[in-house]
């Protein structure tokens, strides 16, 4: 993964984000707020369209004005990991990448199940990890935060993953603390956790996860039974605003695992031509 300069809108969010944490230093005025709000409630290619129009210092405004009221300066991508991807992080999407990361905005879509080839499904994983603990959520449960988790059967898959989040973080100039020895990935807050890694874990030490986002990558690899426990409490446990998304290799895995998830909303590999 060659380096990717800061993109415009991860420039304004860290300003943003830095406005407001840990003491707010500034107050939005009326307009930005009802901007932030009309904006929200627009479609999502209108909506973009709509900000990359916008002067910077409006749409700083708006990010100052929706991490306030939401918690979050990567609001505006919310319900769009795909453009999440390519505006904030500055990648150039592949069109199974994209597949996966269409799925997983699908409001009724729980649990996702997708082949796609090495190195994308490791980005894919990372993506999916940046989005979720930055984007806001519905807590049913009070101020209880989304959490993304990462499943690996095996440490190489793992410390891919968390390279490629690493380099997220520190190129696209993401908030919080990077602990790679620990596997996890700090907001402002130490208490608060944005996501972490685990390997064969078991259901119990799962239970209490609360709106989350699980990605398991090599999800077709997965031999250790508590692990595979891990996955499948979690698979059939997913509401409101969890989802779990199983990543695998295109060729050569076997299909025991996703014959498991028959109510998946299995991403196909989208057609050539």
């Amino acid at each position: 993964m060659t380096y990717i300069p800061p993109t415009r809108y991860a420039t304004l969010a860290a300003t943003a984000w830095r406005r407001n944490h840990p003491h707010r230093i500034v107050q939005p005025v009326p307009q930005s707020v009802e901007l932030a709000h009309r904006l929200l409630n627009m479609p999502v290619d209108e909506r973009l369209t709509h900000v990359s129009a916008l002067e910077d210092a409006a749409v700083l405004d708006v990010m100052i004005a929706l991490d306030l009221h939401t918690g979050s300066a990567y609001e505006l991508w919310h319900d769009t990991p795909a453009r999440f991807a390519q505006d904030v992080l500055g990648l150039a999407l592949t069109s199974e990448q994209r597949a996966v990361l269409g799925a997983v905005a699908d409001p009724y879509a729980r649990r996702i199940a997708a082949r796609i080839p090495r190195p994308d499904h490791d980005t894919a994983a990372a993506v999916l990890l940046v989005w979720t603990a930055l984007v806001s959520c519905p807590r049913p449960y009070g101020d209880v935060p989304r959490v993304a988790v990462s499943f690996a059967q095996y440490r190489h898959h793992s410390d891919s993953v968390w390279r490629i989040l690493a380099r997220f973080v520190d190129q696209a100039l993401l908030p919080g603390r990077l602990d790679l020895g620990r596997r996890a990935w700090w907001g402002e807050d130490p208490q608060r956790v944005m996501a972490f890694a685990v390997w064969n874990t078991n259901p119990d030490a799962m239970a209490g996860l609360d709106q989350y986002v699980a990605v398991a990558v090599g999800a077709d690899r997965i031999a250790d039974p508590d692990m595979r426990a891990t996955m499948n409490f979690l698979a059939e446990s997913v509401y409101g605003g969890s989802r779990l998304v199983a990543l695998a290799d295109e060729d050569g895995e076997p299909e025991e695992w996703f014959e498991l998830f028959e109510s998946c909303d299995l991403v196909a590999k989208p057609a050539v031509g």
